[in-house]
Order: structure tokens, then C-alpha cells, then sequence
């Protein structure tokens, strides 16, 4: 039986500070129709411009994954784009009122929270699949990340930082909508003191407090709640490479492991492997390369192909 596309019940309205600007963001979700896939609104901007989330549209940075069409951008996409991913919605309008999307808790909870309240609404047209047909990998100094076929989504993720709190780490998961849910929603974000005052003196930083990260110094964290578990860390590693995958623009079927990489590596390896495509297909056979490289309402009209 075919799964459903899926888009939220309702519009969703949220503010948050933007960590990179200082500036009060508003953001908006608002449904869409089967086929449209994940659109961008800058609706700050004069006439509104919309993004489509695509591979060609999508800059991985160290720090952050940034959507742009080479004038306009918006900043930090990846933990939304975990939760759209995570709970399987296919098709939504992203309306941002400033130039990123505000980190919150540095979480995806309050997306999931959000979505959740407001519902999700079946669409009368099979979702596709991304599908891993052979094993593919990509290096970048000590990083690595793999791709395996698998009949679901399986993620995997190994860190080391030389900090008591931290050193090694591993977590796997067979991510469905009731395990994202459960094991790597929550898990927040996580810098080091000095490297966050470093970029707050170079003006990197505008925003942020102890509200939207965990913040380690040379002992321990700074933030008075502690823990949401002691692998933390590494579970929002897992919620960013779930959200870093979905720059496909459709979900991914297939087992994924990653050690010591990040947004910038994420990236260039789904670009690598839409780029190779005897490794890869669509769940319904048509070829992933010819369908990511155009505007979402072409999609539909495979005939145009």
C-alpha cells in the first residue's frame, strides 16, 4: 500500500530571537498542496521571494545550513527542516519575516510541539522516496558519512570532543514520526563559551543566550537545567543530519551512518549522491537527478521530462 503526502491541518504562527541578527523573527507555516514540495517565503523582503528547497538551493556551512538562490538567504534551516522530516510532512509553505529561522531552544521540539497541536492532513497522492540502491560514502578529512539500502530511514552518528562531558559518543535510530518524537526531538544544540564570545566580538553573533543552546566551559555546562540525557550531544547530531538529508526535498529510504561530520559535509555528500545516479532512484523509478534540478510545480509534469 502506498504511503500519503502529508501537509499540517492549519497555519502555525511563531517569534523567536534570530541568533545570527539580534532581530525578533516571526515565523510562518502554512499548508500546501500535494506536489509543491517545501517552499521559502522571505516575506520581509519587497515582493516576497520564494525559495524552493532544493540540493542547488542549499549552503552547508560548519555552523549552520542556509537556503539561498544566490540573493536572497535565510539562515539556520536545519533543525525545521529535522522536524518536517521527521514527522513526514511532504508539502509546506515556510514563511520567514526576517533572515533565519529563530533557534528557539536549539531544538526541533517546538516545531514537533506546534505541528502536533495543529494536526497533519493526509494528501490524495503517494509520497515518493528517496532510495539508497548502493552503498555510497564521502570523505572530508576525518569526517565521513554512508549511504546503505534499507526499506526505512536508519541514521547513525559517532562524535568525540575532548571534554569531560562529552568525549565519545554513538547513537542510532530507526527514525518513524513516534521515535523522532521521542529520542532526538528535545536534544539541543551545544557550543563551547569561547568560541561563542569570540564570535559575539567579531559581530557574528547578534543574539542567543543560555536559552537557546547548551553552553560548555572547561568543566561542565552553564545552563542551570542541565541535561535532557546524557547523550544529548549526540542526539542532535542524529536531528541534524535528519534535517541536513531532507535538502533532497523528498524523505530518504535508506541506512545512513556518520562520524565526526557536519552541515557542510551533510551536504555535499546528499549532493554527491544525487549526482551519482546508478546509486540512487525514486521510489516510483524516475530519476532523482532530471526530477531535484527543477521547480517544484514542474515536478508533477513528468511529461515536460
Amino acid at each position: 500500500m502506498p504511503e500519503w503526502q502529508k501537509t499540517i491541518a492549519g497555519p502555525i504562527s511563531l517569534e523567536g530571537e534570530g541568533i545570527f541578527s539580534g532581530q525578533r523573527i516571526r515565523l510562518e507555516l502554512h499548508p500546501l498542496g500535494a506536489d509543491q514540495g517545501l517552499l521559502f517565503e522571505r516575506a520581509d523582503l519587497k515582493g516576497s521571494p520564494v525559495i524552493p528547497l532544493r540540493p542547488d538551493t542549499v549552503l552547508g556551512t560548519e555552523g549552520a545550513t542556509i537556503l539561498s538562490d544566490g540573493q536572497h538567504q535565510v539562515y539556520l534551516i536545519e533543525h525545521l527542516l529535522s522536524a518536517l522530516h521527521g514527522l513526514g510532512i511532504d508539502n509546506l509553505k515556510i514563511r520567514v519575516y526576517g533572515p533565519e529561522i529563530p533557534l528557539f531552544d536549539g531544538s526541533a521540539e517546538v516545531f514537533v510541539r506546534e505541528i502536533l497541536r495543529i494536526g497533519l492532513r493526509l494528501q490524495p497522492q503517494p509520497k515518493r522516496f528517496l532510495m539508497v540502491r548502493r552503498p555510497f560514502e564521502v570523505r572530508n578529512g576525518v569526517g565521513r558519512i554512508s549511504f546503505n539500502p534499507s526499506s526505512e530511514l536508519k541514521v547513525s552518528f559517532r562524535i568525540y570532543f575532548d571534554h569531560p562531558l562529552i568525549r565519545e559518543q554513538a547513537f542510532s535510530l530507526r527514525v518513524t514520526p513516534l521515535t523522532y518524537q521521542k529520542e532526538v526531538a528535545f536534544a539541543r544544540t551545544f557550543g563551547f563559551k569561547n568560541e561563542l564570545l569570540k564570535r559575539k566580538e567579531k559581530g557574528l553573533l547578534r543574539g542567543g543566550s543560555l536559552k537557546n543552546a547548551i553552553v560548555l566551559d572547561e568543566k561542565g555546562i552553564l545552563n542551570g537545567e542541565g541535561l535532557r540525557a546524557p547523550d544529548e550531544f549526540v542526539r542532535h547530531k542524529v536531528l541534524d543530519l535528519i534535517g541536513d538529508l531532507y535538502i533532497a526535498g523528498l524523505p530518504f529510504k535508506g541506512e545512513i551512518q556518520a562520524e565526526f561530520s557536519g552541515h557542510k559535509l551533510h551536504t555535499e555528500a546528499v549532493k554527491s549522491l544525487l549526482a551519482a545516479p546508478e546509486v540512487t532512484t525514486l521510489s516510483d523509478g524516475f530519476p532523482p537527478v532530471a526530477l531535484f534540478f527543477l521547480a517544484p510545480g514542474l515536478q508533477k509534469n513528468r511529461a515536460a521530462l
